[in-house]
């Protein structure tokens, strides 16, 4: 039987059940100290700044947009490619969105673009280290400080990376993580922001407290979904499971993955969900997920390394690469190619799950219309996959998956080189 690979991975670390068992033994499943000794241990990782946790990401995003107390009306400019909920939180908040177009070797903003779209009502950048890669800080810090914009990193990818040898989230006036299922620290849902002056540190601190807590039914069924997200993403499990049906739907070209991710839509008034403050077991998971995480960007990196190697001389595709400086964790590993759509059929029907809509183009949704920037380097990303590197991989299976992977992309018969140079090494 074919084993196949799915295009996820959730990292856990080993103690997980044990650390679950425990707070529900004590009763701390909701509130505890592993918030403060999380948050805590957080601002140490980075060096510095104060750590808040939230309930989401986005809100973290949020929180930190509403503590600067911007004017209404203030742009924020963000790169085109990122994911839609982080312009539109900023949207909800009576701020506009301006969208900058970005580097075609490293899919992060484009710096000259970014000086571009100021105006004299642009009140803050918001970089993406997109993929796990960071942005050309230098370069976005001179425009920023030219035109005294704040400084949000969008660090949702990234955790851990580095750029000059400095982790992400520590350049700007503040950051924000998400600790979704699939990110590089999973507990299972959450987010933390990092800020770096005390005063604002405060605002954002005062914003996640006044949420109101989760009750346990509601914990406990996120530690539910979780677990079941890791079981499926499992080799063996996988391939008796969503391959099937991945593998039939490729022969009709339909994509019923499409229906796993979240609806585009306005997010005004936010949605009760979001709504809430962050459980002491999300903590506890995020504290053992923080010792494991430099071993397991390590192991990322050394299976992005292995598919490097294997399709270095495919001249049709764009492989990532790191400029200098730059530490990428691989959170995706994206790749161009002339055909997206028909690599995905090819490599499913050889057992390798491909991603394709991790990240949108800003520019072409409906929900943000009113944007009039021209993004034609982040039109052409758009065209790109996702292969599976991630940590939970054995180096035997990311091995198999980029045989496969190659014998997919030479089963198409692709000649026509990408345009442009390859990104530096």
């Amino acid at each position: 039987m074919l084993t196949a690979i799915s295009r996820y991975g959730v990292r856990v670390p080993p103690s997980a059940s044990r650390i679950i068992a425990e707070c529900s033994r004590l009763g701390q499943l909701v509130q505890g100290p592993r918030i403060g000794e999380l948050e805590e241990s957080f601002a140490q990782y980075h060096g510095g700044g104060e750590a808040i946790s939230a309930s989401y990401g986005r809100m973290a995003f949020h929180y930190i947009l509403q503590a600067l107390e911007l004017p209404a009306g203030s742009e924020i400019v963000f790169p085109a490619l990122t994911f839609w909920v982080v312009p539109e939180m900023a949207r909800t908040l009576g701020l506009r969105p301006v969208f900058a177009d970005i580097d075609p070797l490293t899919f992060n903003l484009d710096p000259d673009s970014l000086e571009r779209v100021i105006t004299e009502r642009t009140r803050a950048v918001v970089p993406t280290h997109l993929y796990g890669l960071p942005c050309d800080m230098d370069s976005i810090l001179r425009v920023a400080e030219r035109y005294q914009l704040h400084v949000i990193e969008d660090c949702a990818h990234s955790l851990g990376a580095r750029y000059r040898g400095r982790r992400v989230g520590t350049f700007g006036d503040a950051a924000f993580f998400s600790f979704q299922s699939l990110k590089p620290l999973n507990t299972f849902g959450g987010g933390m922001a990092l800020v770096q002056d005390r005063r604002l540190a405060e605002g954002v601190r005062k914003l996640a407290r006044a949420e109101p807590w989760p009750d346990e039914t509601q914990v406990r069924k996120r530690l539910r979904l979780g677990r079941l997200q890791r079981f499926f993403t499992r080799p063996g499990v996988f391939s008796l499971t969503g391959f099937p049906v991945l593998w039939l739907a490729s022969w009709f070209r339909a994509r019923p993955d499409i229906y796993l991710w979240e609806k585009i839509r306005p997010l005004e008034p936010l949605p009760g969900s979001y709504r809430g403050r962050y459980s002491n077991v999300q903590a506890a998971l995020g504290l053992a997920g923080l010792n494991e995480l430099e071993r397991w960007n390590a192991e990322t990196r050394a299976h992005a390394e292995v598919m490097i190697a294997a399709l270095a001389d495919r001249r049709e595709i764009q492989l990532p690469r790191a400029p200098a400086g730059c530490e990428h964790i691989y959170y995706q590993f994206c790749i161009h190619v002339p055909d997206r759509d028909a690599l995905v059929r090819a490599a499913i029907r050889r057992g390798v799950d491909l991603e394709t809509l991790h990240i949108d183009v800003c520019t072409r949704l409906p929900l943000f219309r009113e944007s009039e920037v021209d993004a034609p380097v982040a039109e052409h990303a758009a065209e790109t996959v996702q292969l599976p590197v991630y940590q939970m991989l054995s180096s035997v299976e990311v091995e198999r998956a980029a045989r496969r992977i190659r014998r997919a992309l030479a089963g198409r018969r692709l000649t026509e080189p990408i345009h442009g140079p390859q990104a530096a090494v």
